[in-house]
């Protein structure tokens, strides 16, 4: 009997397929997920479009590329998309009534990618409405499903966490990867700008948008990334890296910021025994980023504008966009030209700053979201003593990155009252192999269980 730890693993399957008298086939992983899917995603409500077909066809093209030698290590390996990613003859919805009945004409890169390296299509995950917030209904936690499952890409962090898939793709805007990821207890990985192809992908704002993978290890991460990213990511995999060759001397540095901003006592802690992780490993030191606090709403500024100005296409639908988000781009619009422009010539500023504390460190560690999934319908936070607007608090760790363009690993560390919390590390601009080397290193020691106790057999 296959467990489900198998089926989840890239590496797993790989190897489980290549075994002679193996009992592993990909078509028998597809229809073994299918079954998982159709028993337990009328509770967690993570997908909107399945492709069974599709998966079974391209389960039996990735047998017969095994049975011929073929070693990529996608190879039958099941993927479920954010439904933003255009797949030729399947719904792109983007969680919007406006897009209801929208067919993709033609495939993204993402997913040419990926099917050229063999992976399998289940199907679409759900998205907030054109990834414009924070809570991806109606899905709901794996963990605790009176819990959020955080956003824009709920939908793949939620079937991750379920044990529906052993990898996903999403977008990240200002976190919509990394913050349904620590929510979620899953691995998420905001790629360097531009490494991975957004051509095919329906934009949210397309300065700051940023394609990521989404699973249960880094490794997966790393394996995912070297489709998706093609030629970008490999020539940075010639030989041995850099980081890894410190690693072996235990000479990497480790950056961390002095003052992080608050945050609940779960995640303070996971912060805490990931520096302490860190020290064991290499080198630490505490580094200071002026206006920190303030790169959210920059980014929330150039997101707003971007925006609304995509789709102002649609201003005859008006009234089938949801209430939320129709506020959220009626408010963006007049965001005035100065404000606009001030936020713009405030990257330089940001990506200095960056670059700065990674001067003297290979690794920049800092706190992700920086509480536990919040309850259904909660549009305010306390976090500490303070109470926050709960989208603004999500994005505050994590919207400076889509506009510095540094590649950040979301992982999974601990627990706060059985609801998982983590944190983010982040890397020069490139590194993202090297950054996705150190989470693994980082998590080798402290495993962490990314599947939701109910549904792990």
């Amino acid at each position: 009997m296959t467990g489900l730890d198998e089926i989840l693993s890239v590496e797993r399957l790989a190897a489980g397929y290549r075994r002679r008298r193996s009992p592993l086939s990909p078509l028998d992983v597809v229809e073994m997920l299918l079954e998982r899917i159709a028993g337990i995603d009328g509770a967690v409500r993570s997908m909107v479009t399945l492709t069974p077909e599709i998966a079974r066809r391209g389960a039996v093209r990735a047998a017969e590329r095994i049975a011929q030698g073929d070693p990529s290590p996608l190879l039958g390996v099941p993927v479920v998309l954010k439904d933003l990613i255009d797949v030729r003859g399947v719904r792109t919805t983007a969680g919007s009534a406006v897009l209801h009945d929208n067919v993709a004409k033609s495939s993204s890169v993402v997913w040419s990618r990926l099917q050229r390296g063999g992976a399998v299509l289940l199907g679409k995950a759900n998205t907030h409405e054109f990834a414009y917030g924070g809570t991806t209904e109606p899905t709901v936690n794996p963990w605790d499903r009176g819990r959020l499952v955080g956003g824009s890409s709920g939908g793949p962090a939620a079937a991750l966490a379920a044990g529906l898939a052993p990898l996903a793709v999403g977008t990240d805007t200002a976190g919509s990867v990394r913050i349904p990821a620590n929510l979620c207890g899953v691995y998420g990985l905001k790629p360097t700008n531009a490494m991975v192809a957004t051509k095919g992908v329906i934009p949210l704002a397309p300065s700051l948008d940023v394609v990521g993978p989404m699973g249960h290890r880094p490794r997966d991460l790393a394996v995912a990334m070297e489709s998706l990213g093609g030629s970008r990511y490999s020539n940075r995999r010639s030989g041995p890296s850099r980081l890894g060759r410190k690693a072996a001397a235990k000479s990497l540095r480790f950056a961390y910021l002095d003052n992080p901003g608050p945050m609940s006592v779960g995640v303070a802690r996971a912060y805490d025994e990931t520096i302490e992780t860190a020290s064991r490993i290499g080198r630490t030191s505490p580094v200071s980023f002026g206006g920190f606090d303030q790169s959210v709403m920059v980014n929330f500024t150039i997101l707003g504008v971007e925006a609304a100005i995509y789709h102002r296409q649609w201003a005859s639908k008006r009234d089938l966009y949801s209430p939320y988000v129709r506020e959220r781009l009626d408010a963006a619009a007049a965001t005035s030209a100065v404000d606009y422009e001030l936020a713009r010539r405030s990257i330089a500023t940001y990506r200095s700053a960056v670059d700065s504390m990674l001067a003297d460190a290979d690794i920049l560690i800092l706190p992700g979201v920086p509480f536990a999934a919040p309850r259904l319908g909660a549009t305010v936070v306390e976090v500490g003593s303070a109470k926050e607007d709960r989208d603004t608090a999500m994005c505050r760790n994590t919207g400076f990155a889509n506009f510095t363009g540094h590649p950040v690993l979301a992982m999974p560390v601990g627990f706060e009252a059985g609801l998982p919390v983590g944190v983010q590390v982040l890397g020069e601009r490139g590194a993202d192999a090297e950054l996705l080397e150190i989470g693994g290193l980082l998590s080798s020691d402290r495993p962490v269980c990314t599947v939701a106790p109910e549904y792990a057999t």
